[in-house]
């Protein structure tokens, strides 16, 4: 029996986008698998590609960095590895230079509208994992960590924090996962004309998403869920905006009956107080954004090191901070400016682009569908919550978060090129 290496490729890919938030390690086993399928089977020249061509320089100012790695001993002994175990510059490059690669290679099974409606329902039903454990973690004290195959699979189920953490370690971390999959979920509900019991489920799970997102009580997650249901209500259609509203409605009547009924209020009281004005502008960000400009301009061409902040700010502050909370500034701090500048302005051009022929010009496209536009715009607004989330927190550091950010960005760039091709 002869094997199509094209469709176990895909069947490998999707298979690792299923398993991506509750089994990262196991999820990567099989993305690296559809990679080296793709890699051999449909290998072109990546310098063609203006994009990659970007990546590669940007790759080449990382390792440059990494070689002039010479630090004022005020801060580091680099010959005490207690000194520097949260500045490695080396490890740091992991996080970067193969998910570069990684998002070239990502891009052969996004191509179609088909394959990314494959890569949707993977990861949604993905997902379900974080609502399962957060729920249970939140309603029935479920506490972790639980560890499967000898520590391979950790779900965190963290007892000591203020929100929903579910199978991660930080429950801003949770919340921003479910808040990029929630556009996709939105998606399902507009794209339904009809009242039947698909239509029921598809409000129920958008009510399940919503209360999931307001127990992380997470200020990123709650802005994330905003961005992503304005942008798909754009321009829709009456029906479809009342589907939607149902489902937003119907969160603050069930917390009212419960609030009512059984003296139980679904919206954690934390998470009100962290939206209290008083508390935005008292926020540690504003200080950790001051001192990291401060670093960034004391060695702006080639930053610090890997993993610098967290050495840099603990040694002159007692309240710890493992980094800057701003990707950018974090990128900076490590690589320099250019290099931050560099990416920052790459992936914004991606969004610019994408946001055009999304949301501008598909009604003049010959293979114009309105519901294929709705996964379209949720997988822009997925791409800009997840973008926008690591702007003024750093979640990348989760490979779930970091391998999700470079495949959206892959399947972004597919669009393009797919849709510019009809205008």
């Amino acid at each position: 029996m002869k094997i199509n290496k094209s469709q176990f490729g895909l069947l490998t890919f999707n298979i690792g986008i299923f398993l991506l938030f509750s089994a990262p390690w196991i999820a990567s086993f099989f993305l690296l698998i559809s990679i080296f399928i793709s890699f051999f089977n449909d290998f072109k020249n990546p310098f063609k590609d203006n994009i990659n061509k970007i990546l590669f320089l940007i790759s080449l100012l990382m390792i440059i960095s990494l070689i002039s790695f010479k630090v004022s001993n005020q801060y580091f002994d680099l010959n005490d590895f207690n000194s520097i175990k949260n500045t490695n510059p080396y490890l740091s490059l992991l996080n970067w230079i193969p998910l570069f690669f990684f998002f070239s290679s990502f891009q052969s099974y996004l191509k179609t509208d088909k394959n990314r409606k494959y890569f949707i329902y993977s990861l949604t039903f993905g997902s379900i994992p974080i609502l399962i454990s957060g729920f249970g973690q939140v309603l029935f004290n479920w506490y972790g960590p639980l560890e499967f195959l000898n520590g391979i699979i950790i779900w965190y189920q963290r007892s000591n924090t203020t929100g929903m953490t579910g199978i991660f370690n930080n429950q801003n971390t949770a919340g921003c996962a479910l808040a990029t999959v929630w556009p996709f979920f939105l998606a399902f509900l507009l794209t339904k004309n009809k009242y039947d019991y698909k239509n029921f489920i598809l409000i129920l799970l958008n009510i399940i998403i919503i209360f999931g997102i307001i127990f992380t009580t997470s200020r990123n997650a709650l802005l994330g869920f905003i961005i992503g249901s304005f942008l798909l209500l754009i321009k829709s259609k009456s029906k479809r905006i009342i589907n939607a509203a149902l489902g937003f409605i119907s969160v603050f009547i069930i917390n009212a009956l419960t609030d009512i009924l059984f003296e139980i209020s679904f919206i954690p009281d934390s998470l009100i107080s962290k939206l209290n004005f008083k508390n935005f502008i008292s926020d540690a960000r504003y200080f950790l954004w001051k001192d990291s400009i401060k670093y960034v301009l004391e060695r702006p061409f080639l930053g610090w090191g890997g993993h610098s902040f967290s050495t840099i700010w603990n040694a002159q502050n007692i309240r710890y901070f493992g980094h800057s909370h701003s990707l950018p500034l974090e990128l900076a701090i490590q690589y320099g400016l250019i290099t931050a500048i560099a990416l920052t302005c790459l992936i914004g051009f991606i969004l610019f682009k994408s946001f055009k022929v999304i949301f501008l010009r598909f009604k003049n496209q010959l293979n114009f569908s309105e519901i294929n536009n709705y996964f379209d715009k949720a997988w822009f607004s997925a791409s800009l919550i997840i973008i926008f989330s690591n702007l003024i927190d750093i979640l990348y550091f989760d490979i779930r978060i970091s391998l999700l950010t470079w495949l959206l960005l892959a399947g972004l760039i597919n669009i393009v090129r797919e849709k510019e091709l009809f205008n």
